[in-house]
């Protein structure tokens, strides 16, 4: 009796350790998808990223693949913030699986060194670089300096923090009723000639003017010394 009951453990024993070989590694599977969040976010033009993987669920039991685990495209997803990492066996038994991951990036930034109120034009002095981590894909942020300064501010903004679109507009340049420098070039030929602006204007944007001499109104696109080109 007792020879039979080894023998039946003996056989047993491979049976169990095999069934749990076949589980596959909560760990590999996080270090999986935590690559190829990384490769996305780099893909999509951000340095120095920093991935964390939300663990599975311990009680969570996936069968080991027999073939390379396939990754699932990210579509419709930002490449900073939180998203999903789609993995996909299909033998010897087909489950799919998505990781949540948290994905930052440390990035320079130009940020105002001092506080401005609301219609203040931003000059050369006015802003510095500052490394922040981005937690969310930098939407609406400017990152060339070359668009801040000479602009102005829409609203009262503090000391440090990065800027947006939204924070900045083109000064005025152009008031309704002002005179103006109409330009005109046609095969070549270059015309100047006043006129009288019906409407405001910042510099790039399409104003209404008049010409003084034939009474004529057409459309221009207002330069940054103010004048408007007609073409």
């Amino acid at each position: 009796m007792k020879a039979v009951l080894l023998l039946i453990l003996l056989i047993g024993i491979p049976e169990v350790a095999g069934a749990a070989a076949r589980q596959h590694s909560h760990s590999e599977l996080g270090a999986l998808a935590a690559r190829e969040a990384e490769r996305r976010a780099i893909a999509a033009g951000f340095d120095a990223v920093a991935v964390k993987v939300m663990p599975l669920d311990s009680r969570l039991d996936l069968k080991q693949c027999e073939e390379p685990l396939k990754i699932l495209e990210g579509r419709h997803q930002f490449a900073l913030g939180k998203v999903n990492i789609g993995i996909r066996c299909d033998l010897p038994e087909a489950w799919t699986i998505y990781l949540r991951a948290s994905v930052t990036s440390s990035m320079s930034v130009p940020v105002l060194t001092s506080s401005m109120n609301r219609s203040e034009l931003i000059g050369k002095n006015d802003i510095s670089f500052r490394t922040i981590n981005v937690l969310s894909d930098p939407l609406g942020i400017v990152l060339d300096p070359s668009n801040i300064i000479g602009k102005e501010v829409t609203r009262d903004l503090h000391a440090g923090r990065p800027l947006r679109r939204s924070d900045l507009k083109s000064p005025q340049l152009i008031k309704r009723g002002q005179s103006v420098s109409i330009t005109s070039s046609v095969a070549g030929l270059k015309v100047t000639m006043k006129g009288k602006a019906l409407g405001n204007a910042a510099a790039g944007d399409r104003l209404w003017v008049q010409n003084q001499s034939s009474q004529k109104r057409v459309e221009g696109v207002v330069t940054d010394t103010g004048e408007v080109l007609v073409q």
